[in-house]
């Protein structure tokens, strides 16, 4: 349910993001308005405070373990400092493969982090803590933004279980079609996704058209389930340029546009 509620939180902010006064009734009305559109009871506080407590137990699992990673690296390098005076070789090997772990499980942190739960992409934490600067882009590059095609369709037809297995579908094509280097998949909101093409990767590459290819791809695909025999489904994406410096909400509404364009021109 947190992915509800987080993509509840997302539509309501974009709604009104533009207004220069957001009263807390407003929001409340916007919250409670996408809330029944995509079927979830807010007025179940047991059912909502168990899921945002799970979250925040996610979260203190992963403090926890970070915290006791910096404890680990601080023993081990005054250890190494003791060792590298008396030209300890055994100690320092010692010392290496306690670091070579230590590096398993911070890589392993970093994934349950910056990891959308339920599909792998990248969440929205990565792409504001580590790809952004201060929400601008650091350097060149293209990005595109995906819409999955009468995703709310597929949910109320076949239920949210299936349309989940549809995201996590998505995301598994997504990564094999677009497997280059300098290429990152986002999950942003719900049915929405980010594919984002670094610098290099846009020298390297016709984002363009693999972007097309993936979508043309896409549509001829089956996904076979205990609920459907063979269910299709598509996307629609706008992919636009930014450059050093240019502001995430405006490349993201340029990118918005030509995604709704690309919708109306496929329909």
């Amino acid at each position: 349910m947190s992915n509800k509620l987080k993509e509840i939180t997302y539509l309501t902010v974009k709604h009104l993001k533009n207004n220069e006064i957001i009263l807390p009734g407003e929001y409340s009305k916007k919250f409670e308005r996408f809330a029944k559109e995509l079927e979830v009871d807010i007025t179940n506080d047991d059912v909502v405070l168990k899921d945002l407590h799970q979250n925040c137990d996610k979260m203190d699992k992963i403090v926890k373990s970070t915290s006791d990673s910096l404890d680990t690296i601080h023993d081990s390098t005054q250890k190494a400092q003791v060792a590298i005076a008396n030209k300890d070789e055994a100690s320092l090997a010692n010392i290496n493969k306690e670091l070579s772990e230590m590096q398993k499980q911070i890589n392993f942190l970093q994934k349950e982090l910056f990891s959308d739960a339920l599909t792998g992409a990248y969440n929205r934490k990565w792409f504001a803590d580590f790809y952004l600067n201060d929400e601008t882009f650091p350097t060149n590059g293209k990005m595109a933004f995906i819409d999955l095609n009468k995703f709310k369709i597929i949910n109320d037809t076949y239920g949210h279980l299936l349309g989940d297995q549809v995201l996590k579908y998505l995301v598994k094509f997504l990564k094999n079609e677009l497997s280059y280097d300098g290429v990152d998949i986002v999950r942003y909101a719900g049915d929405e996704f980010l594919v984002l093409f670094n610098d290099q990767a846009v020298n390297t590459l016709d984002a363009n058209d693999l972007m097309l290819k993936a979508q043309e791809k896409l549509s001829r695909q089956k996904l076979k389930s205990a609920k459907v025999e063979a269910l299709q489904f598509s996307f629609s994406f706008g992919i636009v340029d930014f450059k050093a410096h240019d502001k995430l909400d405006v490349i993201l509404e340029k990118a918005d546009e030509l995604m709704y364009e690309n919708k109306q021109k496929n329909r």
